[in-house]
């Protein structure tokens, strides 16, 4: 059953064809992958569904193109728009989802005191009778429970219910507006990149969350161990037009490739044919004796070339990208010894870890467990809280920060590049503007007018010359189609230099890892290996806590503890007063943030989420020493 169907439905901005006569339609129960490279035209079609675009009539046609919903269909989609109020805390914003339940639950409460004074009413009784049934149909028992199950999925604890809104960062906000939908239960859902800001494990959950999902998923990814886990079905944007695939991405990579070679193989066919057809009508045409049979091969020649086999045009044309490093193998490069850090505490116990010329080491956690810090703190952003960090040798660092895309207000790429790289002459600089896709008029596009994909692109454009002996990459591979990612993946293992990136994207990570760093709030483990290993390790982990557990209930130890002294109660208290005092001045300037504006809350968000951990600690500890 088709719950949204579009049908030869067109679209242009301006004079730019965007979608070209496009037919195809997501049926109920599928799980469905919109692929395609950035600017293609996947969000527009989302936009087309939810009627915030219309078609474009084109010209000499009577009427656009028909977007069809089934009657009573609801349909969700994962955008900031999720979040109807800033100002309201967590907890309202995710109660608002179960208004209709709540109002059901104050008639209950009501009819219930009505009946306590009239017990023998009948209307009373049946009116109760069919609300409760109402209550149960709203999810009135549950709801509280799937709001914390959630709220604990995405990796907040209870407390994250009573924060305002204005006052988480952007992955947070996204997070929230994540579970509104998610708490809905829509017929389908429209998700545009839903991995972004979540860390693995969130995103293994979501995996199974959606695999098990009973509605319809229609989503956008550049994630491709999502894509494998979760499409039945593939619908690919190429030149304006789509082309679907009624099977999963792993099979719809090989069904591409060998209808890609077939046609290879059909162009190679009719091009001997055509060449073969042409000689002979050459040679034999001018004789007369051999003109009828000339002009039935014409005709031969006439209907190949007119049902000629077109190869698919290459949009996706690869980016030469090569980026410049010193080769320092085996050479080492850095010591890091029992290093600490974080900011006014650590965020985790000491860890050491060296790096050689051509390391490449993914670091991995949890969100907001000191990943970006680490980074910061050895370029120096941020003051270690312990330990050292010792260069071997002097280190030209290259630095990527996520989503930190800083340009001049009226420049474009041209101009952009000139500034970084002063000794090249124009024609290198198009040269190189040229092999990360950046063509003719589009040197001189404006950079603010940019998606977020192209202003990455061009910020590895320059990264590629600039010939650094580490890179440190946080989130690379953040708004990269699935194209340019291979590119980058392909430079990477080529790059001679050393690496070390923080990534969500479990594919990139085993594409490149050489070695893991992995971070956790207990411990802190550094092995050679990849994500693969890293899965292993943290599933041998997982069993082991569990045995704990078990050992610790059947055969439970008795601890004896002494209360705390006065004194220490009153440093305790005196450190949350700080503590409170902080936070109250960070969420004040973070209240004008807007809504994914990363750059400017990142900072003091991490000081914030480390601060608030503090506090729980320290409640908790006065909270035990009362019971005793």
């Amino acid at each position: 059953m088709a719950l949204i169907s579009l049908s030869n439905v067109s679209k242009m901005y301006a004079s730019d064809l965007i979608l070209d006569h496009i037919t195809f339609t997501v049926n109920k129960g599928e799980r469905v992958a919109l692929l395609g490279s950035n600017g293609t035209g996947k969000t527009t079609i989302f936009k087309l569904i939810l009627k915030k675009e219309a078609p474009t009539l084109m010209p000499k046609e009577d009427k656009a193109g028909e977007i069809t919903i089934l009657n009573g269909v609801s349909v969700g989609y994962l955008d900031q728009n999720a979040i109807s109020d800033i100002n309201n805390t967590v907890n309202d914003e995710l109660l608002s989802v179960f208004k209709d339940t709540i109002e059901i639950e104050h008639k209950l409460h009501e009819i219930t005191n009505k009946i306590s004074e009239n017990p023998t009413d009948q209307k009373l009784l049946f009116e109760h009778d069919e609300l409760f049934k109402k209550y149960q149909e709203y999810r009135g028992f549950t709801y509280l429970n799937e709001i914390d199950e959630m709220i604990y999925r995405f990796g907040f604890d209870s407390s994250i219910k009573e924060k305002v809104i204005k006052t988480l960062s952007g992955g947070e906000r996204m997070k929230i507006a994540f579970i509104k939908i998610l708490l809905f239960k829509y017929d389908c859902l429209l998700l545009d990149e839903p991995t972004n800001h979540l860390d693995i494990s969130t995103i293994e959950w979501l995996e199974d969350f959606l695999t098990s999902y009973k509605g319809t998923v229609f989503f956008i990814s550049h994630d491709r161990y999502f894509l494998e886990k979760l499409a039945t079905k593939v619908i690919e944007l190429e030149n304006h037009s789509v082309f679907e695939y009624n099977m999963d991405y792993n099979h719809y990579l090989t069904e591409k490739e060998n209808h890609y070679n077939y046609l290879i193989k059909q162009v190679k066919k009719e091009e001997k044919e055509i060449e073969r057809l042409t000689r002979f009508i050459e040679f034999y045409k001018p004789k007369p004796r051999f003109t009828s049979r000339a002009k039935d091969k014409e005709h031969k020649l006439e209907k190949i070339l007119e049902n000629k086999t077109e190869l698919p045009k290459q949009t996706d044309k690869k980016i030469k990208l090569k980026i410049k490093g010193s080769n320092l193998e085996n050479k080492k490069l850095l010591e890091v010894k029992e290093l600490l850090i974080g900011y006014d505490k650590p965020l985790t116990p000491p860890f050491s870890f060296e790096v050689y010329g051509k390391d490449k080491i993914a670091v991995c956690g949890d969100n907001g467990i000191g990943k970006t810090t680490l980074i910061k703190t050895l370029v120096g952003e941020i003051e270690k809280l312990g330990g050292n960090i010792k260069e071997v040798r002097k280190i030209n660092y290259g630095y990527i920060k996520q989503n930190d895309y800083i340009f001049e207000k009226n420049e474009s790429a041209l101009s952009y590049m000139s500034s970084k790289h002063p000794l090249l002459t124009e024609k290198e600089i198009r040269t190189q503007l040229g092999s990360f896709q950046f063509k003719g008029e589009e040197v001189y596009k404006n950079v603010l007018t940019m998606s977020n994909g192209e202003k990455m692109r061009l910020i590895l454009c320059s990264f590629a010359l600039s010939g650094y002996e580490l890179l440190l990459l946080d989130e690379p591979t953040n708004h990269l189609d699935m194209v340019t990612k291979e590119c980058l993946i392909e430079a990477l293992k080529n790059y001679e230099g050393a690496i070390i990136f923080i990534s969500h994207d479990r594919y990139f990570i085993n594409q490149i890892a050489s070695h893991v760093l992995y971070f956790s709030r207990e411990n802190v483990m550094f092995f050679e290996g990849d994500y693969n290993r890293l899965y292993v390790l943290l599933s041998r982990l997982k069993e082991e806590i569990k045995l704990k557990k078990i050992e610790e209930i059947e055969n439970p130890k008795k601890e004896v503890k002494q209360k705390l002294s006065n004194n220490k109660i009153m440093e305790y208290q005196a450190e949350i007063k700080k503590i409170e005092e902080r936070i109250s001045e960070i969420d004040e300037s973070l209240s004008e943030d807007d809504f994914i504006d990363y750059k400017y809350i990142e900072t003091i968000q991490e000081e914030k989420d480390e601060l608030e951990f503090r506090y729980l600690e320290i409640l908790d500890i006065l909270e035990k020493d009362k019971k005793l």
